[in-house]
């Protein structure tokens, strides 16, 4: 059974956001639990581990996603094929974790973190293959509820972990263990609602096409890894897991509402495919739409954030971490510009530009790397946030600017819209900062919700019908 894109969106969405809920809740807990050097020795190895995904999955998923919506009889023979592959291409990757963890010469408990996660990242490579799979049948489903099941998992065994104090690996196997149940999971799940039968067939020929389509793919998804995590390993080197500590806090609660962009362009990134083959004239009216629904969500998180940033870390990471406050400021500018990139990637990738995506990652990675190498050893960590704000400036315009001259869309009603949202976001931020120096930041957070919504309305960016239209659309 197939979805559509609201509708897939709004699965995706509501379980992206319990699992996001409960992995914050969790990284509170470990940051006022294990300290701020620990908390930086863990998030660290998942950083640098995440960097390796990429060179696992090597572009197989997106590609998979794309010709699998176009041609579903072969699912079951692309199905094979790629998990082999995939296979392969994991153990290759968990090598060079192995290998470049030991070239760089970290010490013998992080390099043990750092295996540890690489298990996860390997087994999140194989069930990654079954959720493609869904996804070019437009059902997001069966990767929602895996998502969650997952993430409660790895609160359970993390928790129970904390608790009785084993030592900081446990915080790793907390997430290996719920992928492989993830794994058996998606693909049973496969097997009875898809029909996917795995079996110990190769196609050769199948493998070189899929690879030929996969390579600009895989490039972007290197670039876009060392653009997200090269800031990480440079502060390894360069700063001390002190610092490391303080730079992984705001970057989680940055990172927390990446699920918001990414639920919406795995919805949507099929449907554009297909579009590209039956209606290409309806890609612009779509691109916008995405646009405006990721702008409506992220300005009010952006401001409101940055208007209870002091109250919200010291509250819940504790005052030891009230050094992160400007940077987590200063990051709220890359999450609304990282928001709108993630849409304009999905497109360049789904009309068969994804060169193009790759070219405009790789100016961000030299930007982002040249640029902490200068600031880093004046700045700290505010000259990572710095760099961060830079760089994906260049990404979002430069893709707004290829898809403009690619796709027709209608920037004149973007930017009409992006106003009335910019000034009802604005006023309720100027509203929470001053609120908030007088009254507790949970008390703030829904009044100021409240004053977004109705402000919403006086600006007419949002109306009576758009709301009927959105819950219309979202009903099964």
């Amino acid at each position: 059974m197939s979805y559509t894109v609201a509708q897939n969106t709004t699965f995706f969405t509501a379980a992206s956001v319990l699992q996001r809920v409960i992995s914050f809740g969790y990284f509170i807990i470990i940051a006022r639990l294990v300290g701020v050097e620990n908390t930086g020795q863990y998030f660290f190895a998942i950083a640098f581990t995440a960097i390796f995904t990429v060179v696992a999955d090597f572009g197989l998923n997106l590609t998979l996603v794309r010709e699998a919506a176009r041609r579903e009889k072969d699912f079951e023979h692309f199905a094979n094929t790629i998990f082999w592959s995939k296979i392969f291409f994991g153990i290759f990757s968990y090598g060079l974790v192995v290998l470049f963890a030991n070239l760089l010469g970290y010490d013998t408990t992080l390099r043990h973190l750092i295996y540890l996660s690489g298990i996860t990242m390997f087994l999140d490579n194989i069930h990654s293959i079954f959720y493609s799979l869904f996804r070019a049948r437009k059902n997001l489903l069966f990767e929602a509820a895996g998502v969650i099941m997952s993430q409660f998992l790895t609160l359970v065994i993390g928790g129970i972990a904390l608790f009785l104090k084993w030592p900081l690996y446990w915080l790793i196997l907390a997430y290996a263990i719920p992928s492989f149940c993830n794994v058996i999971y998606i693909s049973t799940a496969a097997r009875l609602r898809l029909g996917i039968n795995l079996n110990f067939t190769w196609d050769k020929s199948l493998f070189k096409w899929f690879i030929s389509m996969s390579v600009p793919f895989a490039l972007a998804g290197i670039i876009n890894r060392l653009f997200s995590y090269s800031d990480s390993i440079l502060m390894s080197k360069m700063l001390s897991a002190r610092e490391l500590g303080l730079w992984g806090v705001p970057y989680k609660i940055n990172f927390a509402f990446q699920f918001i962009p990414a639920a919406l362009t795995a919805s949507i990134y099929p449907a554009m495919s297909t579009l590209f083959v039956t209606d290409k004239d309806r890609i612009g009216d779509l691109f916008a739409k995405a646009w405006q629904y990721l702008l409506l969500i992220v300005m009010p998180i952006a401001f409101g954030l940055w208007a209870i940033a002091e109250p919200v870390i010291a509250k819940l990471y504790g005052k030891s971490y009230l050094p992160s406050v400007p940077i987590l400021q200063l990051l709220l500018v890359s999450l609304v510009l990282s928001f709108l990139s993630f849409v304009t990637g999905a497109t360049l990738n789904a009309i068969n530009r994804q060169k193009i995506q790759t070219i405009l990652l790789a100016i961000s990675l030299v930007t982002s790397v040249t640029m902490n190498l200068i600031l880093l050893p004046i700045f700290g960590i505010l000259g990572a946030a710095i760099t961060a704000a830079i760089s994906n400036v260049i990404l979002t315009i430069g893709g707004s600017i290829v898809v403009r001259r690619i796709v027709k869309i209608n920037w004149r009603q973007i930017a009409d819209y992006s106003w009335r949202i910019f000034l009802s976001a604005g006023v309720m931020g100027v509203t929470a900062y001053l609120l908030v120096q007088r009254i507790s930041f949970i008390i703030v957070i829904p009044i100021a919700g409240l004053i977004y919504v109705v402000f919403l309305f006086f600006t007419r960016a949002l109306t009576k019908d758009l709301l009927l239209s959105i819950v219309k659309k979202t009903k099964i």
